[in-house]
């Protein structure tokens, strides 16, 4: 079977989308409530204090959102299985006619999907807390969008040394994707689909217990930031791979186990 076909990739995120129907729809309601309810309860509380306490209420709310998409960006890749509940579900994914690598695609991208979800959920909560709070009659009322884009316009033109910046993004980006392939990794090779990023996350404190070198962000060199880059690249491909390679196993084993229950089930 050709490894990729874009035809049968559409049908199988078709057949993704209609079956992650629910699972879509329950993690935007539980996004949407719980950034309704933040943004009411630290605008509600500081809004009782001064004028200082009113912006600071907002920005709280906003590194709250940073906080939620940037998490969900680095442990997305372990939400591969989260929409499938049961072993009926995943019988159908070993039964479908696609190929393990589009199966591995199409499980990996099931956590992008939640994004613009999330941007929904966002958007629908901040007009809310927006509607209530110029409805209970409070001050200095604002949106927790605008004040996360003045935060990060603020953040971006703080006069910090070009290499120093550099040096920084750089670094963390590197380890957002590390982590990012370390939990898909670990969402094929934990049993438990549900908690497998909490064992990764075991994992990740367990490496960053191990001694190890390290540089600082004024002392590292051109030369330091291409060969750090290259190692964490090819340690995050070889991620990848160990966790699509993981994920076939388990379609082999599974297709094998569910073949021997039919044939018990037919000669038995």
């Amino acid at each position: 079977m050709i490894q990729f076909n874009i035809q049968r990739f559409r049908k199988l995120a078709k057949w993704t989308l209609v079956n992650d129907k629910k699972y879509l729809v329950k993690s935007f309601l539980q996004v949407f409530a719980i950034l309704t309810f933040l943004f009411l309860f630290f605008t509600w509380v500081m809004n009782r204090e001064s004028v200082h306490s009113d912006i600071n209420a907002y920005e709280t709310c906003s590194i709250a959102v940073v906080i939620l998409f940037g998490v969900t960006c680095v442990v997305g890749s372990s939400f591969m299985f989260y929409s499938m509940e049961g072993k009926h579900d995943m019988q159908n994914l070993m039964m479908l006619p696609a190929s393990n690598f589009e199966k591995y695609l199409m499980r990996y991208a099931s956590w992008i999907l939640l994004l613009p979800l999330y941007l929904v959920a966002l958007l629908g909560a901040d007009v809310l807390q927006y509607v209530v709070n110029l409805m209970v009659g409070h001050e200095h009322v604002t949106f927790v969008t605008s004040t996360l884009v003045d935060s990060l316009r603020r953040l971006f033109q703080l006069e910090v040394h070009s290499h120093l910046r550099f040096v920084f993004l750089n670094s963390l980006l590197l380890l957002a994707v590390w982590f990012h392939s370390l939990y898909a990794l670990g969402a094929t090779f934990f049993r438990t689909r549900k908690f497998n990023w909490v064992l990764t996350t075991l994992v990740i404190i367990l490496l960053a217990i191990v001694p190890h070198t390290q540089v600082s962000a004024a002392e590292a060199t051109t030369t330091d930031l291409l060969i750090t880059d290259l190692v964490t690249l090819c340690w995050t491909i070889l991620n990848f791979w160990l966790s699509y390679r993981l994920f076939c196993r388990q379609q082999v084993i599974g297709t094998l186990c569910y073949s021997r229950l039919r044939r018990g089930c037919v000669y038995g």
